[in-house]
């Protein structure tokens, strides 16, 4: 399995449930007495209209700040107020001054103001409208958790209180309050100019984040990793948050889980391992699934690091992991991991299991269209006939269809557009990636950040680079950049930048610069780099590093049909250079892999080379036409420009050929006069053909190919007794000269 394969993971984590209470913590007291005089400050104005700036301005900030505060951990006291008194946060002046009053009267009156805050939140919740919204649900959880405490808690629930207040007025006495947080949001984007203090150590009282808002703080954290992690926190900042939860909550199972997935991020596979174990480790199945055996969810732990092993390229690890995964998931009857760990086998061992016809468990549609994009990738590879891939692919679009789920259409997009430029199918793989880039994979306001799209964005800039857009394949390679910064996605757009660099150079001829490029992403992809290698060192005319690279190809029998042919085609033009009779043997043998494997690109271009020898070797203008017309039109339609260019020079010369080859119609004349005037008049025909190959080639910046076209042109034009013609494309290849040289052993290579 190639590394690439093993990057489109996805982790699963059976459902965790815990049964402990929340600690009512200072910071918790604080947002009731807030609640409380807000209130208050709702019926005064209600009766009495006043005070009468109290309007729907002040209500509406007023909620988003209390709805932001219990969704947040707790902060000490000085950055609350801060908060509290900011202008864009900021309560009305007459509920600040009276919730100061009320803290004034916790450390002045005593724990009587606890007694007299439990019969406020009987009332509060009694009144209420609607006691099942976020305040009401949090003032009755309030309530519940100072139901169930003694006294003793009490009256440590109070002192902690008081302390919290003095130690908050005495960091505001000490630090101006510009400097503080004005802005609690900005915590858990980790962009705040001043660091947030933690709440100081109250005992039995000391704790951070609730159940409640450290499952919110996970989940969002988890869909923004899988699906928009440019919006999630930074590694460093999400590990700070995480190590808060697991130091209130070190039995809840999901902050190791996303800690192992914030591990991944970085490729820290020490931490990830450690992570993931103490995750499986702190799992109880009685939880989720009170009436199964203990080995309920096991299975899931091996799953997952089968997972990781194969996201790093430990194969072996990986199918060792898979087998007790298998093993266990059998035993409980777990038909979702089953599902799930065979899909990962067949990326891992090229097995092509058969799929369900119809899904009787909708929770098994994930795990079903995963393993149906697996199949058609390793069919593909396989030499399966496209109608029959595609024809399967319509079963995966059918699983999509049951459930509206955007991974499964995203990645089902980016297959198709993967599987079309294998096929060759250029032109339609570029308009299925823009049918992908341009849908609305918005989900919650979140837009979709899937590794497809990381794949479009990389092919799309390399086309965009095939086609001379250089200026468009950097806007697009930038966009990738900026929208998956970090690995493994990162990996993908990293070899594109490199290969597109590359491919520049190599068009300029800059063979050290090329050279350097290819060597900076062969730790990333060694198989594309030796080709692109190969492909430098045979047009810098240094055969012994080509034979080199290119055995090297050909003996590794886990490389791609696509691949094989295209070294074939290298190593078919270093025998042609080096004089050799065995290049036509080669590309036979290239287009027959080419046929077997339905690559009809490479195909294409094969009959493209064989044309090339007839008519230089074996001087055949009549043969190499009659294939330069079956091929032609895949060029036309779906060619690079580099391609088109040479195709289109070759047609030209091929026709020109073809006339001196012609017998005479008319003795009127001389033949000698009879064929220059029949070369004059098909050199009118074809010399449309000629222009848009210059205009190709400088578009790609390739000054050396144009030039090959300016002295066919120019000598043809001396030959047929055009003077004025040969002087203007002597002159045009003089100018080309001047600005942009190019030794002359690189001229007149067909490459």
């Amino acid at each position: 399995m190639s590394k690439k394969e093993s990057e489109n993971v996805c982790f699963w984590l059976p459902n965790q449930c815990t049964s402990k209470m929340d600690v009512l913590t200072p910071h918790k007291l604080v947002l009731v007495f807030l609640i409380q005089e807000y209130a208050q400050l709702k019926r005064k104005v209600e009766e009495t209209q006043q005070p009468a700036d109290f309007g729907a301005k002040h209500r509406k900030r007023f909620c988003l700040l209390l709805l932001k505060l219990i969704q947040r951990p707790d902060m000490p006291y000085k950055d609350l107020y801060a908060l509290i008194t900011s202008p864009v946060y900021g309560v009305h002046p007459a509920h600040l001054e009276e919730f100061l009053k009320l803290m004034k009267m916790l450390k002045s009156v005593g724990i009587d103001v606890l007694f007299d805050l439990y019969n406020e939140i009987d009332k509060l919740i009694i009144g209420s409208s609607n006691t099942f919204h976020v305040v009401g649900l949090y003032l009755r959880k309030v309530y519940v958790t100072l139901e169930k405490m003694n006294f003793q808690e009490v009256m440590s629930l109070y002192r902690a209180s008081v302390a919290y207040y003095d130690q908050g007025i005495q960091a505001l006495q000490l630090v101006d309050q510009s400097t503080s947080v004005a802005d609690c949001e900005s915590f858990m984007k980790g962009n705040a100019v001043d660091t947030v203090e933690a709440p100081p150590n109250y005992g039995s009282v000391a704790c951070r984040w609730s159940i409640k808002q450290s499952e919110l703080f996970i989940a969002q954290q988890k869909s923004m990793l899988e699906e928009d992690e440019v919006s999630a926190l930074p590694p460093k900042e999400l590990q700070q948050r995480l190590n808060e939860i697991i130091q209130d909550r070190p039995l809840y199972a999901p902050a190791y889980f996303l800690s192992f997935l914030n591990a991944i991020r970085v490729g820290d596979i020490g931490n990830a391992v450690v992570a993931l174990h103490r995750c499986f480790d702190r799992t109880s199945p009685e939880c989720s699934r009170p009436n199964t055996s203990e080995t309920k969810e096991f299975q899931y732990s091996s799953l997952n690091l089968a997972i990781l092993h194969a996201q790093f390229g430990h194969r072996e690890a990986a199918m060792m992991a898979l087998r007790e995964c298998i093993t266990v998931a059998q035993e409980n009857g777990d038909h979702t991991c089953l599902h799930l760990a065979h899909t990962w086998l067949n990326l891992l061992d090229g097995f092509r299991p058969p799929f369900p016809e119809r899904i009787v468990n909708m929770q098994l549609l994930h795990a079903c269209s995963l393993r149906v994009t697996a199949q058609m990738r390793t069919a593909c590879l396989n030499g399966i006939s496209p109608a029959d891939v595609f024809g399967t692919f319509m079963a995966n679009d059918h699983l999509n269809a049951q459930k509206s789920m955007i991974d499964l259409v995203a990645k089902g997009v980016a297959e198709r557009t993967a599987l079309c430029t294998v096929y060759g199918k250029h032109e339609l793989s570029n308009l299925c990636a823009q049918v992908l880039l341009n849908s609305n994979l918005k989900s919650l306001d979140r837009m979709y950040n899937g590794e497809g799209i990381c794949h479009v964005l990389c092919a799309t800039a390399l086309r965009q680079t095939l086609q001379g857009d250089f200026a468009l394949a950097m806007v697009t390679l930038n966009h990738a950049m900026n929208r998956f910064p970090r690995y493994p996605n990162s990996r993908n757009w990293l070899i594109t930048d490199h290969l597109i660099s590359a491919i520049r150079l190599l068009y300029r001829g800059r063979w050290a610069e090329a050279r350097q490029e290819c060597l900076m992403f062969h730790s990333l992809d060694p198989v594309t780099a030796n080709l692109m290698l190969a492909h430098i060192t045979l047009a810098k005319q240094d055969y012994g590093t080509a034979q080199k690279c290119i055995s090297a190809l050909l003996s590794d029998d886990q490389i791609t049909s696509t691949t094989r042919v295209r070294a074939l085609i290298l190593e078919a033009n270093l025998q042609a250079q080096l004089g050799k009779a065995n290049a036509f043997e080669t590309l036979h043998q290239a287009q027959k892999v080419a046929n077997q494997y339905h690559l009809d690109y490479e195909r294409a271009v094969v009959d493209l080379h064989l044309a090339y020898y007839l008519l230089k070797f074996l001087y055949a203008p009549q043969r190499a036409l009659t294939l330069l017309r079956g091929c032609i039109a895949t060029f036309l339609t779906d060619g690079t420009a580099y391609d088109r260019g040479r195709a289109l020079f070759l047609f030209g010369r091929c026709m020109l050929e073809v006339v001196q080859t012609e017998p005479e119609i008319s003795d009127e004349q001389s033949p000698s006069t009879g064929l220059q005037q029949r070369m004059q008049k098909q050199l009118n025909v074809v010399l449309p053909m000629f222009e848009q190959a210059i205009q190709l080639f400088e578009k790609l910046e390739c000054h050396s190919k144009a030039k090959d076209v300016f002295i066919f042109l120019a000598t043809l034009c001396n030959e047929l007794g055009m003077i004025d013609d040969r002087n203007g494309y002597a002159c045009r290849y003089r100018l080309l000269e001047t600005e942009h040289q190019t030794p002359r052993q690189y001229l007149n290579v067909f490459l």
